[in-house]
C-alpha cells in the first residue's frame, strides 16, 4: 500500500511537472511568434520581410543552444531558420496547417521531438506571413527524465527505509501484546492474580489491557464468591444432616416413651424446616444468578404488602415480648412482583424480630420518597458491629453466631436481589445496642397505571 501510494505520488508529480514545462514552453512560444508576427505589421511589405528575416536570424543564434527554429512562409517562398537538415525535415511536417494560432507537437523517428506554434493565415497562399517557432523538447525531456531517475531513487531509498522502520515499530508495537500474550498464558481457574501489563501511554492497547484487568479482577472476585459460597453451603447443609442423623440415632439407641419419640419427631421436623428454607434460599439465589426467576411488573400497593406482613408476625411477636407497629399512612403505589415485594418484607421483619430483645420494638413503616416508594423496617435489637455492615448483604453472613440457628444466613441476600432485580436499592443503618433500620427503594409505576 505504501510503494503504491508512493507511485500514484511521483506519477502525479512527474505529471505536473510536464504540464508546468509544457506550459512554459507553450508560452514561450507564443510570445516569440506573436513577436515575428507584429514585426511585419510595423513595416511595408518588402521591408517587413527582410527585417523578419533578419530577425528571425538574430533569435536562432541567440537561442540555438535551445533549438529554437523558425519558419516564414509567404505565397511563394518559405525561409528555414537555421537551413539544417533538422529543420528542414520540420518544415516539411508543418506544411500542411493545423489552424490559426495553435500549438502542435511534431514528433521524428530519431526520438527528436519539437513544440510549434504558429501564427499567421489561416491556409497556406493566403496574403500575408505564416510564422512557425517551434522549440526543441530535448532539454525537457532530459530534465523530466533526470527528474524520474531521482525520484524513482527516492522511491526505492524511503521504501527501503519505510520497510526497516515499520518492522522496527511493528516490533515495538506489537511488544505490549506479546507480554500481553505471555501473561494470558500464565492464567489458570485456581488463580486469577496474574494481570496483562500496561504501558502507561493511554493507548489502544493499554486501554484493551485495563480493561482485562478489569474483567480478571471481576472473575477473581466471582470466583472467590463461587468458593466461599460452596463451602459455606456445605457447611450449611452439612450442620441440619448431622444434627438430624444424631438424633435419629439416639431415638434408636435404646426403647422410649412415646412421648419421648414424639420430642424427637418434632425436633426432627423443625430441623427439616430450617433445612428445606436453606435449599430453597440456595436453589432461588441460583435461579437468580443465572437469571432463570422471572418477575412481575405490576402496580402494588407496598403499604397493603406491609400491614398483612405485620398481621402475620404480630401473635409471634406479643408471644416474645415485642411490640410490633406499623405505619402507613395511604396506599403507596410501587411497581413490581406482588410475590417477591412480600417476600422482601417478610425477610425483613422476620430479622428484625429474630435480633431484638423481649421488651424491644419493631417499626414497619411505609412512605413515598419523590419517584420511589420506600420500606423502612427498623428495630431496637442488638444492632450490627461496623466491621459487620459492609458483609450484612452477603450470603450465610451472621451478625451473631451464636444465633445461627435461627436462620440460614440467606434471608439479607434474598432481600438485596429482590430490591435490586426490580430496579431498586436496600441499604442498613446500624448501631451496636441501639438497632438497626434497613431502607428499601422501589421503583414507581407511571401516572397513568392504576393499582
Amino acid at each position: 500500500m505504501l510503494a503504491t501510494s508512493l507511485g500514484l505520488g511521483f506519477v502525479w508529480v512527474d505529471h505536473a511537472l510536464r504540464a508546468i514545462l509544457e506550459a512554459r514552453n507553450d508560452a514561450f512560444l507564443e510570445s516569440k511568434a506573436v513577436e515575428f508576427s507584429s514585426f511585419t505589421d510595423r513595416e511595408s511589405s518588402a521591408e517587413g520581410d527582410e527585417s523578419l528575416r533578419a530577425e528571425a536570424r538574430r533569435e536562432v543564434a541567440a537561442l540555438g543552444e535551445s533549438g529554437l527554429i523558425v519558419i516564414l512562409r509567404r505565397p511563394g517562398s518559405v525561409s528555414v531558420f537555421p537551413p539544417t537538415t533538422e529543420a528542414r525535415r520540420l518544415e516539411a511536417r508543418l506544411r500542411e496547417p493545423s489552424g490559426r494560432d495553435g500549438h502542435r507537437t511534431v514528433d521524428f523517428d530519431g526520438g527528436s521531438s519539437y513544440r510549434v506554434a504558429r501564427v499567421g493565415p489561416e491556409q497556406e497562399g493566403s496574403p500575408g506571413v505564416m510564422v512557425d517557432v517551434a522549440l526543441s523538447l530535448a532539454e525537457t525531456d532530459a530534465t523530466l527524465a533526470q527528474f524520474d531517475r531521482r525520484v524513482a531513487a527516492g522511491w526505492l531509498a524511503f521504501l527501503a527505509l519505510a520497510f526497516v522502520g515499520g518492522l522496527w515499530l511493528s516490533r515495538q508495537a506489537l511488544r505490549p501484546v506479546a507480554r500481553s500474550i505471555a501473561a494470558a498464558r500464565r492464567l489458570n481457574p485456581s488463580d486469577f492474580s496474574a494481570r496483562l501489563p500496561r504501558s502507561g501511554v493511554g493507548d489502544e492497547l493499554d486501554l484493551l489491557a485495563g480493561t482485562v484487568n478489569d474483567l480478571l479482577e471481576r472473575l477473581g472476585s466471582y470466583h472467590a464468591q463461587i468458593t466461599r459460597f460452596t463451602a459455606d453451603a456445605s457447611h450449611e447443609l452439612r450442620g441440619p444432616l448431622a444434627a438430624i442423623r444424631a438424633a435419629v440415632e439416639v431415638a434408636l439407641a435404646q426403647p422410649r416413651t412415646a412421648e419421648a419419640y414424639r420430642e424427637t419427631l418434632v425436633t426432627l421436623g423443625e430441623r427439616c424446616d430450617r433445612l428445606t428454607a436453606l435449599v430453597n434460599g440456595l436453589l432461588l439465589l441460583a435461579r437468580a444468578d443465572a437469571g432463570e426467576v422471572e418477575l412481575r411488573r405490576e402496580p402494588v400497593d407496598l403499604a397493603a404488602i406491609a400491614v398483612e406482613v405485620a398481621e402475620m408476625f404480630q401473635p409471634i411477636a406479643e408471644e416474645r415480648g415485642i411490640a410490633l407497629r406499623w405505619e402507613a399512612p395511604g396506599p403507596t403505589r410501587a411497581l413490581g412482583d406482588p410475590t417477591r415485594l412480600a417476600q422482601l418484607a417478610t425477610n425483613l421483619v422476620d430479622n428484625a424480630i429474630k435480633f431484638t430483645e423481649p421488651g424491644g420494638s419493631v417499626l414497619i413503616r411505609v412512605e413515598k420518597a419523590r419517584d420511589r416508594a420506600r420500606l423502612v423496617v427498623s428495630d431496637t435489637g442488638i444492632g450490627i458491629p461496623a466491621d459487620r455492615l459492609p458483609h450484612v448483604f452477603e450470603r450465610f453472613s451472621q451478625v451473631d453466631p451464636s444465633r445461627s440457628s435461627k436462620g440460614s444466613g440467606l434471608g439479607l441476600s434474598i432481600c438485596r436481589w429482590i430490591a435490586e432485580a426490580h430496579g431498586g436499592t436496600i441499604a442498613v443503618v446500624s448501631e451496636t445496642g441501639r438497632g438497626s433500620a434497613f431502607t428499601a427503594l422501589l421503583p414507581v409505576p407511571d401516572r397513568g397505571s392504576q393499582i
